[in-house]
């Protein structure tokens, strides 16, 4: 069973990563209020991971007059750049597992724009923290995200596709509030201790 122990590395702590981890002070910090929608991308800040992606994509709800905020955690040789493009973006640098599961908590939809990589953990943290999750329709995402469900999946790996589904979900604050509902329960089947006793029945 590869497969088996395949699965068992792509799982995910919810004591670490769970949604009572939401902290007020970081979304007074942000400065975002009860009706922001704060977007976070989480991971290195390098050129392949399409981030150009997640500011037009904030430049474009705001400009629709969303109220959002955009954080990045993490850090690379992309982040000067991305600093000169959107100044207004606010920037974490690299955060431990503590820090990372309040961010994930704290923010209200979490984008994933890579389309090389296969599996985005970050996506399985970002729903364990109750983050709704915006991703192209890939076969690791699409394994996790229910469309319109606990996150939003976009067809093809068209950014303006992305861009409209960013703008149709946040077109209503309770949409993203409704999908954080449901986005923790979503994966409890993910969390180490239910793989375990699964992986004890296989053995």
């Amino acid at each position: 069973g590869f497969d088996n122990l395949h699965v068992v590395a792509r799982g995910v702590d919810t004591h670490v990563f769970n949604p009572n981890k939401r902290k007020a002070h970081l979304r007074e910090q942000w400065q975002a209020d009860e009706h922001t929608v704060v977007l976070l991308s989480v991971g290195r800040l390098a050129p392949e991971k399409n981030l150009h992606l997640i500011v037009n994509t904030y430049k474009a709800l705001k400009k629709n007059n969303r109220p959002v905020k955009l954080v990045f955690a993490g850090d690379g040789p992309f982040r000067s750049k991305l600093q000169a493009d959107c100044p207004d973006a606010i920037f974490m640098g690299m955060l431990n597992q503590n820090q990372l599961a309040e961010v994930y908590a704290s923010a209200d939809l979490f984008l994933f724009t890579s389309v090389t990589e296969t599996f985005g953990n970050v996506t399985l943290e970002a729903l364990a923290c109750g983050t709704p999750v915006l991703a192209f329709d890939c076969a690791a995402a699409s394994d996790l995200i229910d469309d319109g469900y606990n996150g939003w999946l976009v067809q093809g790996e068209d950014p303006q596709r992305f861009v409209l589904k960013a703008l149709a979900a946040t077109e209503n604050s309770d949409t993203v509030k409704l999908a954080r509902q449901h986005a923790h329960a979503s994966i409890l089947h993910w969390d180490w201790s239910q793989i375990a006793s699964q992986v004890e029945g296989l053995f």
